[in-house]
């Protein structure tokens, strides 16, 4: 792989009239084809605060600008581009995304907000704080949520907060006062102009104790509405999961590949992640068993994966995964956040993943010798809140027992999808192993 970058570089290379001189200025950096991060981005003298684990850049500018028109600097990683590119002018007056893409071709996408500040309109919270134990709640400005850490044995039937509001704005329940949090408690925030916005408050007892769910195995069932194959081998997915217990076996559809490019009245439940797990593969149905993507030695064919789950569903628990979620039904904002617990130590390149999933969803199906009009499509993967790699579990590598870290997210369902029928699915995987995936969880969002 090293070689054949090294050829494509000399041959860009020539291609724009460098010298061999230019060439050796420039040297290969070995692993810098897989990165596909957003690195600085400016507008102006206003520097975008950037956070990688949720994708996310706020701008944040004085009042009285206008935004519908800015023109950003931004630097990717090396050899990574990035679309729309650095330098063209565009309206932020809504989020705007942008696709960084990496040399082998992996994407990640980032959502950019401008924050204009107007004093008379100003109505978020600055800062939420215990200071008995002391901790300070993690705020998420555009989910308007706020998440405590807390001890171990914190009792929370009687936390006292100490609240930062906006200049001249007030908030209720006040700063100073007594709540239980064993529940979220949602404080509003009133401007000076009247206007309010609602934080929901959540209390996470860290190290609280548990029992382990025991392991859990993944299927991702790489399928397309247009596979002819491909219902018969869900079926048969999804009667290994009965027989097995489906509290121990989960079945994701991913829906990739040409089978799965929408035609007609055919369903489009394709996404960019779906896309690289299935790793330009040629046919469906295709499948893998506690495994990111469909790579050598980890794709299999519906007769092959009775045997790997079975063997899975043998393995010692390695991790603990517990979900909560919050929706709202009103503006259809849904906050998860995924606990997760090492049960042993490790040595790894561990990475999380947080998916959004549907259920029961009616449509178009190609079958043996007719179109199914009315198919129930089940497990669909709808895309992941944290990209197809998943967020670091430890950036160390080293993981010690009942280390843990909690990964928070907060998204607005999309307007077609059936809240009812949604999950959040959560999996720890190695990238070092080749994406082994040591444990799942799944959760309904309410």
């Amino acid at each position: 792989m090293k070689n054949i970058i090294r050829l494509l570089f000399v041959s860009l290379a020539v291609m724009f009239g460098m010298t061999a001189c230019d060439v050796l200025e420039e040297p290969y950096l070995e692993g810098a084809e897989n990165e596909n991060r957003i690195l600085e981005f400016c507008v102006g003298e206003v520097s975008g605060e950037i956070d990688d684990d949720s994708k996310t850049i706020v701008l944040d500018f004085p009042g009285g600008t206008d935004v519908s028109h800015m023109t950003p600097f931004i630097v990717v990683s090396t050899y990574a581009t990035v679309a729309p590119a650095s330098g063209v002018p565009q309206d932020f007056t809504e989020p705007v995304y942008y696709t960084v893409t990496a040399f082998n071709g992996s994407t990640v996408q980032y959502r950019v907000d401008a924050v204009v500040h107007d004093t008379d309109n100003e109505k978020s919270i600055l800062s939420f704080k215990i200071e008995d134990p002391d901790c300070e709640g993690v705020i998420n400005e555009f989910g308007k949520t706020v998440t405590l850490h807390l001890p171990e044995n914190t009792d929370v039937t009687h936390l006292v907060p100490v609240i930062e509001v906006s200049e001249g704005a007030t908030v209720e329940p006040a700063s100073g006062v007594a709540q239980n949090f064993t529940q979220p408690v949602t404080y509003t925030v009133t401007a000076q102009n009247g206007t309010t916005a609602a934080y929901e408050v959540t209390a996470i007892v860290l190290g609280g104790s548990f029992e382990p769910s025991g392991k859990v195995v993944l299927i991702k069932d790489f399928t397309g509405a247009r596979c002819v194959n491909c219902p018969a081998a869900a079926e048969a997915v999804h009667q290994l999961q009965h027989t097995l217990g489906e509290d121990r076996v989960l079945v994701m559809s991913v829906h990739a590949g040409y089978l799965a490019t929408p035609v007609g009245q055919f369903p489009n439940f394709l996404t960019e992640e779906g896309t690289i797990w299935y790793n330009n593969n040629l046919s469906n149905p295709l499948f893998s068993v506690d495994h990111v993507a469909l790579t050598e030695g980890n794709t299999l064919y519906v007769d092959q994966v009775d045997a790997p789950v079975i063997a899975a569903l043998g393995e010692e628990q390695s991790f603990e995964i517990i979900i909560s979620n919050s929706y709202d039904e009103a503006s259809r904002t849904l906050n998860t956040t995924s606990r997760v617990i090492s049960l042993s130590d490790f040595l790894g390149e561990f990475y999380v993943t947080v998916c959004l999933v549907e259920d029961n969803i009616v449509g178009w199906q190609t079958m043996p010798g007719s179109v199914a009009q009315d198919y129930v499509f089940h497990d669909v993967f709808r895309g992941t809140l944290n990209g197809a790699d998943g967020a670091s579990f430890d950036e160390d590598g080293a993981i010690s027992t009942d280390q843990e870290k909690s990964f928070n997210y907060s998204i607005e369902l999309d307007a077609d999808y059936d809240a009812d029928n949604c999950y959040i699915l959560t999996y720890i995987y190695d990238k070092s192993l080749n994406g082994m995936i040591f444990q799942s969880s799944m959760k309904k969002i309410h």
